[in-house]
């Protein structure tokens, strides 16, 4: 399985995310996203000591990079998703995490099979056009077209080029880029 498989993860986690947040209030919303957080933040605890947790640790087995701290991304990916669902709101959280989830899933699986032009590190101008295109058209079922391109396009170019960690850099990223256009949600 391996990355396929952690790349699905990371698709699932964006839009069902998404989708769960559009559905909830406002504080109940908070609430989703803190508890996403701590629960994770325990299980990274839990897989840290040693712990086996059923079910749990075999996803993390074949989801996790080897060598890397367990649930890192997830984590990044709640505490991003917390940061904008507090300054910006839920619609423009649930296109934060769209965007990330479907710009990172298919860039990497794209980047890794046709990648052929090195961007920055082992990021690829292949993955990284097929994320954005992917995440266009995804996120235009939240927001009209134009602003899903410039949502994606800004979103690739941070996914590509930003040094730290995607998963909360994209998220933020595409608030502040939907929020600059002067989308009111």
């Amino acid at each position: 399985m391996g990355e396929a498989f952690r790349q699905t993860v990371h698709l699932a986690m964006g839009v069902l995310g998404a989708a769960v947040i559009l559905r909830l209030d406002d504080r109940w919303a908070f609430v989703f996203v803190s508890a996403a957080l701590v629960f994770q933040f325990l299980l990274c605890d839990a897989f840290t000591r040693g712990y086996d947790v059923p079910i749990l640790s075999r996803v993390m087995d074949e989801s996790e990079r080897t060598g890397k701290v367990p649930l890192k991304g997830g984590i990044a990916y709640a505490a991003g998703a917390l940061f904008c669902l507090a300054v910006f709101g839920r619609g423009y959280t649930a296109v934060g995490l769209v965007t990330v989830g479907v710009l990172d899933g298919v860039a990497t699986v794209v980047g890794l099979r046709f990648g052929r032009h090195t961007l920055v590190g082992s990021k690829s101008l292949e993955g990284t056009v097929a994320g954005a295109a992917a995440a266009a058209v995804a996120l235009s079922f939240l927001v009209p077209w134009w602003a899903a391109v410039v949502v994606a396009v800004v979103g690739g170019i941070i996914e590509a080029f930003f040094p730290l960690d995607d998963n909360v850099a994209v998220q933020v990223g595409a608030c502040v880029v939907l929020a600059g256009m002067g989308f009111v949600w």
